[in-house]
This record gives C-alpha cells, structure tokens and sequence, in this order.
C-alpha cells in the first residue's frame, strides 16, 4: 500500500445507549451487548486503524465518549460504565501507540441537540439550558470542532487527552 492511502484519523461515534436499563431488573445479556458494543468493538476498530497508522507512522483516534462518563444518570450503569472505560481504554492506547506516532484522545459531550433531544425521547429534555452555565446545548458543530482539533495536526502533541463539550455541566 502507498502511504497516502493510509488512514490518518479515526472518529468513533457509535454507541448504545442502554436506556431505562434497571440495575436489579437489566438482563445479563442486554448490559453487556452494550459494554460489547461501546468497548469492545471501538476498540477492534481503534486497533485495525492503528495497524494502518503505524504503517504511516502518524495518526489520530477521537473517541466520542460522554460527560456521562464522570457523571452518571440513573438506570444507565451500562452506558456509564462503558464511556468511563473507554476513557481508560483511550488513555492506554495514547501510551501503547504513542511510540507509533498514534495520538488516541476522547470528546465527552452533554446533551445534544438532536432529533431525540427535540422530541423529549426518554425524557431528553431534562438536561435544560439553564443546568449549564452557559445556559446552552450543544449542537453538531461543538462536538465537531472538538473532534477536528483532535484529528488535526494542531493537536500534534496532545494524546491521552478529553475535552468536555457540555456547556460547562460536569462543573
């Protein structure tokens, strides 16, 4: 392979939400097709663009993770536990990969205004404006802009880092 062909940045997004998962009623087999999901397979696709990166000798992993990482909702331990691992996971990438020239950091994003922030899915709408003290939810851009300073070579020596895109929440 040509080393221009090579990937240089990988954003992963995917998540499940484990939504309205009771700890004393969850089955066994749904909270862990959402740590399954969350760490598992993030970190296949975050080791088979490193097998590229350290080909190229450069790259960067952006892992969106969430404020729910550090600041946990009810009935979501699964979702929780996994964003709060992947940050672990991001960390321990960041010093495995780092000699490869690999940058692996996270995004944690609140709230964001999407179709189900807009239709009060699951109540979504609990995370008001005015809990953040920039009285604000995020929208696409935010989470974007953090993600492409990430994956930019502006953030060349930055890794094992989080940036929280949550209108001052977590504070």
């Amino acid at each position: 392979r040509e080393q221009g062909y090579l990937l240089n940045t990988l954003v992963l997004n995917a998540a499940n939400l484990g939504i309205l998962q009771k700890t004393l009623e969850v089955d066994i087999a749904d909270f862990m097709n959402v740590i399954n999901t969350n760490i598992g397979w993030n970190f296949m696709m975050a080791r088979q663009a490193a097998l590229q990166m350290e080909e190229k000798g450069a790259g960067s992993i952006v892992f969106i993770t969430s404020n729910s990482a550090l600041r946990v909702t009810e009935n979501r331990c699964a979702y929780c536990s996994s964003k709060s691992a992947i940050l672990a996971m991001s960390k321990s990438l960041a010093v495995d990969w780092g000699k490869y020239g690999i940058r692996s950091n996270c995004v944690l994003p609140g709230m964001i205004k999407t179709t189900r922030w807009e239709n009060n899915v699951n109540n979504a709408k609990y995370c008001l404006a005015n809990y953040t003290p920039l009285q604000d939810i995020a929208e696409f851009e935010d989470v974007a802009n953090a993600v492409w300073y990430f994956g930019s070579t502006e953030s060349r020596n930055t890794t094992g880092a989080e940036l929280v895109v949550d209108g001052g929440m977590l504070a």
